[in-house]
């Protein structure tokens, strides 16, 4: 059998397509970009003129077919004179008809008539040059079911019909037409619709398992495409921005015109949407990341702005949450600590959410109650505990109502107790203070009421404790009238049985200091007394051995210490300026300057301060009178001494204009040799040296040298 051929079926002979052939089919239609293969599948069907049924031709296509006209036999004339002749022509004519006869029944078998009525035609007499025309009609129709129609039109003819090959050939080209509309269709995004519209192509044709396969190749691309898609949104629930990009760009490579256009621009447009609604995201979350009430509702408005459709919604939405609680986190702060009017008005500010609502529900409750429990009544805290006992075990701050129902009911037996220490402590008396502070000494510290129970005993023992004390601080008084020193000592006696922490104890010790003061001030005062009467006689040693015997802590201590500093300060001072006399009586530079140095250690507060300057600029003259005395022989020597005179002297100016003056008569690295100069000149700057050297007081502080001429 030729292997353009094979059987199929009951021994049909269909063409054979080459699997070759097939496969160019497929894959030159995937070389090409998916814009231009829409169009080109769209315009392969397009060709296909519309048939939907054989009463719809055209009056144009029913008069294109022309009738097959009947063979009308001649009647035989009568013989003439011309027999022999007609003889012949009939032998001829008894040859030639039947074979023209059996001419004309082979070409109508197998050529279509001029002109065919498809829509009346008894399709169980046709003859297969008809049905093959009719289908062809049908298969010029872009449509699925026009194309099948054809195909079953034709395909009911026998294996072993003469036109079997070529309508073979038909078939396998329609149903490779109704595989391309089912490509059209998958690649305008419809796959159930492509995969319904190539199912119809018959099994028995050779191309079916093409078919097959093409579907499987439309599943695993939409798979895969699919699959991008959904993982690209996933990573847009987790606003990872770069990964979605990423995946959505996958997209570009599937062989499919309907993901790669118009489901990518829809992720690109999700992404650039949700990419900005994730920038306002991350703005709330920094927002409420600062913490405060205004910051929280603001982030809370700030994530609201998500719209439901977005992909990040549910984030927001737990965002939202998370901001919620934290507010009524504040909320249950300020309950706690009694601010229940600001509790109520920041739950108003929780966001709507069915699992916060229960808790804004619970806390106004709470909140409620707490009014009439801080009128602090038996009766209020009554009716708050009747208020929070609604609150049932399932709602979420039913252990907080359980916690205030047992703090309000101990405060309501705190409440009993202290009216009860009220009214004994009513009288004001020692017994009835000492019973009311008993009865309140029943209430704990950490009770409700354990502050107000402390702050009342607190109260009632300082009554008691003025009561006990305040006939010990009026006897001291009384003692301490009299003035004389036994009495103030008995008075400080009596008041030092107030013991410390008592309330009249700082009232106590006030006159207790006062008293003493008055005593050690009787028995110190003499002693300084004759310690200064003994400085004065100059008796300096006895002064301060007599002002030392009043000790530390007494009232005039302070004032006996003063005096001993002051006292040895003198001392000194004595003893600096007598070592600095000493020093003097060597009436030389260096005596004089040691002098000096002793008698400036004398303290500026000591009385021989003005002694000791005086002596001060003294010896410094003296040095001045030294170093210009010396100036005659040896000028730097002069200087040196000139040098000697303390800033704070009163001759220290001057000998600083000398200094300056003797190093004018120096040359660079020597001594001015006054011999070496012209006579003239020499006494010139005699002169002039003499006359420029003057004191404080204007006079010449140079005498005129007595320069020996050797020449």
């Amino acid at each position: 059998m030729n292997e353009k051929h094979k059987i199929i079926g009951q021994g049909r002979i269909i063409p054979h397509i080459k699997p070759k052939n097939e496969t160019q089919w497929q894959l030159s239609e995937r070389r090409k970009n998916r814009q231009q293969r829409l169009q080109e599948l769209r315009g392969n069907g397009s060709q296909i003129k519309t048939y939907k049924s054989a009463a719809k031709y055209s009056n144009q296509q029913k008069e294109s077919v022309s009738p097959i006209k009947k063979t009308k036999q001649k009647k035989p004339k009568p013989p003439n004179s011309l027999g022999s002749i007609y003889g012949l022509l009939w032998i001829a004519l008894l040859v030639i008809v039947p074979a023209g006869a059996g001419i004309t029944a082979m070409s109508a078998l197998f050529k279509l008539p001029s002109q065919a009525d498809c829509e009346s035609t008894y399709w169980r007499t046709a003859s297969a040059s008809k049905r093959l025309y009719c289908a062809q009609l049908l298969a010029n129709s872009p449509t699925v079911d026009s194309l099948l129609q054809a195909i079953n039109l034709v395909d009911i003819l026998s294996n072993d019909h003469p036109m079997r090959s070529q309508i073979d050939g038909y078939i396998e080209r329609w149903s490779k037409k109704i595989l391309s509309l089912g490509e059209l269709a998958f690649q305008d995004g419809k796959l159930e619709e492509a995969i319904i519209i190539a199912k119809k192509v018959p099994q028995r044709v050779s191309a079916y398992p093409l078919v097959e396969k093409q579907i499987q190749e439309w599943q695993k691309t939409w798979n895969q495409a699919e699959a991008n898609y959904k993982q690209t949104q996933k990573h847009l629930r987790k606003e990872e921005w770069n990964q979605a990009s990423m995946e959505a760009s996958r997209l570009l490579s599937v062989p499919n015109v309907h993901w790669g256009t118009q489901k990518y621009q829809e992720l690109i447009n999700d992404i650039k949407r949700t990419r900005k609604e994730g920038g306002k995201l991350n703005e709330a979350r920094n927002i409420g990341e600062q913490g405060g009430l205004d910051n929280l509702t603001n982030a809370i408005k700030q994530a609201q702005e998500i719209e439901q459709k977005s992909y990040i919604y549910q984030t927001a939405q737990k965002l939202i949450f998370n901001l919620g609680k934290q507010i009524i986190d504040i909320a249950s702060v300020k309950l706690n600590e009694g601010n229940w009017q600001e509790a109520l008005d920041i739950v108003n500010k929780v966001p709507k959410n069915d699992a916060l609502q229960e808790n804004v529900k619970d806390i106004e409750v709470l909140a409620r109650a707490h009014s009439p429990a801080n009128l602090g009544t038996i009766a209020g805290l009554e009716d708050a505990i009747a208020q929070v006992q609604k609150l049932k075990a399932e709602r979420p701050f039913y252990s907080k109502a359980q916690q205030l129902i047992s703090l309000w009911q101990q405060e309501i037996a705190d409440v009993t107790i202290i009216e009860e220490g009220k009214k004994l402590a009513q009288p004001r008396g020692i017994s009835d203070l000492k019973a009311a502070i008993a009865k309140l000494q029943s209430i704990p510290p950490y009770n409700p009421r354990g502050k107000e129970a402390t702050t009342l005993i607190e109260a009632w023992s300082r009554q008691l404790e003025q009561q006990e004390d305040q006939p010990f601080l009026d006897k001291a008084e009384k003692l301490a009238s009299f003035g004389d020193l036994t009495s103030l000592q008995a008075a400080i006696d009596e008041a030092r049985q107030i013991g410390r922490g008592r309330t009249l104890y700082q009232e106590a010790q006030k006159k207790i200091n006062r008293w003493t003061e008055k005593v050690q001030r009787s028995q110190d005062q003499p002693i300084l007394d004759n310690a200064q009467l003994l400085a004065l006689s100059g008796n300096i040693e006895q002064a301060i051995a007599t002002a030392r015997k009043i000790q530390p802590g007494r009232i005039l201590y302070n004032q006996a210490r003063a005096k001993i500093q002051e006292w040895q300060s003198q001392q000194e001072a004595k003893r600096s300026l007598e070592n600095a006399r000493q020093a003097a009586l060597a009436a030389t530079a260096d005596g004089y300057a040691t002098a000096i140095t002793l008698a400036q250690q004398v303290p500026t507060s000591s009385s021989r301060q003005l002694e000791a300057s005086q002596l001060i600029n003294q010896w410094s003259q003296q040095i001045l009178s030294i170093a210009m005395d010396v100036v005659n022989r040896d000028v730097p020597q002069a200087i040196l001494i000139a040098r000697k005179i303390p800033r704070n002297s009163l001759a220290y100016n001057s000998a600083q204009s000398q200094i300056s003056i003797w190093q004018t008569w120096l040359t660079p690295g020597q001594s001015l040799d006054y011999q070496t100069l012209p006579s003239d000149q020499s006494q010139q700057l005699r002169e002039e040296n003499s006359t420029s050297l003057r004191d404080e007081r204007g006079k010449p502080l140079v005498r005129k040298p007595k320069f020996i001429n050797n020449n």
